[in-house]
């Protein structure tokens, strides 16, 4: 998809913060942000994040496997089970690119895939050579569950605090 923040309409623009000014763009069923100061125009910052966001778009599949790798340690078995009987569609998703004022590198918010076929029963095996039914439904994240990924590089990530 061609991501173009100078020729696409702003969906929103409001104050996010004291003397912090937000931008906000859809492309697809993405978000993408863009901060600025209240004091200077949207379009400077606007014109910065349009010469990464191709690059940060490209590489969002990327930015979901590497919090794939991070949540397996939070939830080891979600991620097996997947990687095992679903890999072709993640149980995570990226809904929103952020250029924040704060930050020297865009970043990516990422949560539970609601398209993912949480409601599908796996016939597993376990290490014995055992069958069993396992719902994927009793290991769906909460709607609190948020990972922030920051794009340091080309395909290069890091874990926000």
């Amino acid at each position: 998809m061609d991501i173009n923040l100078m020729t696409e309409s702003m969906l929103g623009h409001w104050p996010a913060s004291s003397g912090v000014w937000q931008c906000e763009f859809q492309f697809g069923s993405r978000l993408i942000y863009v901060q600025h100061r209240d004091n200077e125009s949207p379009h400077v910052r606007i014109a910065a994040a349009q010469r990464v966001v191709q690059a940060v778009w490209d590489d969002l599949p990327q930015a979901v496997k590497f919090a794939e790798e991070h949540c397996k340690a939070q939830m080891p078995e979600l991620m097996r089970l997947y990687e095992t009987h679903m890999p072709w569609e993640s149980p995570l998703l990226v809904y929103s690119i952020h250029f924040d004022l704060d930050k020297p590198y865009p970043s990516y918010t990422i949560s539970r895939n609601h398209d993912f076929d949480w409601d599908r029963t796996l016939i597993d095996v376990d290490e014995l050579g055992q069958e069993h039914s396992v719902c994927m439904e009793q290991y769906e994240p909460g709607d609190d569950f948020w990972i922030h990924v920051t794009r340091v590089g080309f395909q290069q990530f890091e874990l926000e605090d």
